[in-house]
């Protein structure tokens, strides 16, 4: 009998660890599956300095208006992403309730409401990307910049859920720099 407890006592306090790894690896697994989309920001003073190491932001979704896109979690409602990936052509809002598989094959992504979301909505209008300490003052610059459109790098896993991943900066098309210039 002793001779069991020796050799099962030590495996039954393994087994735990075990499964909280395989746990892991799994989460870390679906974390890194779906698709990357480029997405335009908007909504971001440049008086708001940096919370910490975070970037709070507003997505820019083409082709849709932000005053369709529900802000609360439990929402019934989802985005249709359109495009070639990482571009989007265009975005429409889905209402989940009437939503069938017919709809959904004509998305090339989906993304839902998260309700873990860290900025307390949904995930599908605001969300922030953790920025490097020392890339934090050229973010402020970058950021209120008129000339210069924030992009930010999305992953939308296979659950539908949005990650921000990378914030980039590129030219403004001109038309839009200057309708805020003269505003």
């Amino acid at each position: 009998m002793n001779r069991y407890r020796q050799l099962f006592l030590p495996l039954a306090l393994l087994l735990p660890l075990v499964g909280l790894g395989l746990i892991w690896l799994m989460t870390d697994r679906e974390s890194r599956q779906g698709t990357e989309w480029d997405v335009p920001i908007a909504g971001y003073d440049p008086r708001d300095l940096l919370r910490g190491h975070y970037v709070q932001f507003r997505y820019d979704w083409p082709a849709v208006g932000q005053e369709d896109i529900p802000i609360w979690s439990a929402s019934r409602k989802s985005l249709c992403i359109r495009g070639t990936a990482p571009d989007i052509d265009s975005v429409e809002v889905l209402d989940i309730s009437g939503f069938s598989e017919q709809m959904e094959s004509s998305c090339d992504a989906t993304a839902k409401a998260n309700p873990w979301s860290e900025e307390g909505n949904d995930g599908l209008i605001r969300d922030r990307i953790y920025v490097p300490q020392e890339e934090g003052r050229d973010y402020d610059r970058k950021l209120a910049n008129p000339r210069l459109q924030g992009i930010v790098r999305i992953r939308i896993n296979n659950s539908g859920f949005i990650t921000p991943l990378s914030l980039s900066f590129q030219p403004r098309p001109e038309d839009d720099s200057e309708q805020e210039n003269v505003q």
